[in-house]
């Protein structure tokens, strides 16, 4: 049974993970995900701070992103993928993949792999943006989840991603991802990549 960690009532409760992004996974995020976030980065504009780095800091560097039109945009649309993560009667991630990009590191070069475009958690539940997070691990469910959809796919566990600032210790110390350093083509932000054999030994009853 899938599990997030109640940080405030320090409990597990159980989540599901949804197929793909529901139009109430879509309200919720209109709803309750963006007003707070873009009342930080309104905060951070009159105040002549809004700069990348405390951005980065109030963990707001994803409240740009057009999750709902996305979402309109890519129904039906078999190279993308996604899934909502619900618990407590809300959605506290969403994940958008592409299944038909091909890997950069030499090892694996050109081989396919399952891309993370996106991937957000509820802004109720991200450290420095409120004092006092609802629920942990929705990231590292979300991502495993592009893991287990790339071993599906028969892409050995192969996935990659670019990532947020705030976000790169996860990948790189959590997930054990290769770095392959700054990606202008996307604003430098870092690109890592995961190989089989990392994949098998996060998940080794997966990957076997």
């Amino acid at each position: 049974m899938l599990e997030l960690f109640n940080r405030r009532a320090r409990t597990m409760e159980p989540a599901e993970l949804v197929g793909r992004i529901e139009p109430e996974d879509v309200i919720s995020l209109e709803q309750r995900w963006l007003p707070p976030m873009r009342a930080k980065i309104e905060e951070l504009r009159k105040a002549g701070t809004l700069t990348r780095e405390e951005v980065t800091r109030w963990n707001v560097a994803d409240a740009h992103w057009e999750w709902p039109a996305k979402v309109r945009d890519r129904v039906g649309q078999l190279q993308w993928a996604s899934h909502a993560l619900r618990c407590g009667g809300d959605t506290q991630g969403l994940i958008f993949m592409n299944l038909v990009y091909k890997c950069r590191l030499p090892q694996q070069l050109k081989q396919h792999m399952v891309y993370v475009d996106l991937v957000s958690t509820a802004p109720w539940n991200r450290p420095r943006l409120v004092p006092n997070p609802m629920y942990g691990g929705v990231g590292m469910i979300l991502v495993t989840e592009a893991i287990i959809r790339s071993l599906d796919e028969g892409f050995e566990g192969r996935i990659g991603l670019h990532s947020l600032p705030g976000a790169e210790s996860l990948y790189r110390e959590k997930f054990k991802m290769d770095c392959l350093g700054p990606d202008p083509a996307c604003g430098n932000l870092l690109y890592f990549e995961m190989t089989p054999q990392q994949a098998a030994a996060l998940l080794p009853s997966t990957a076997s």
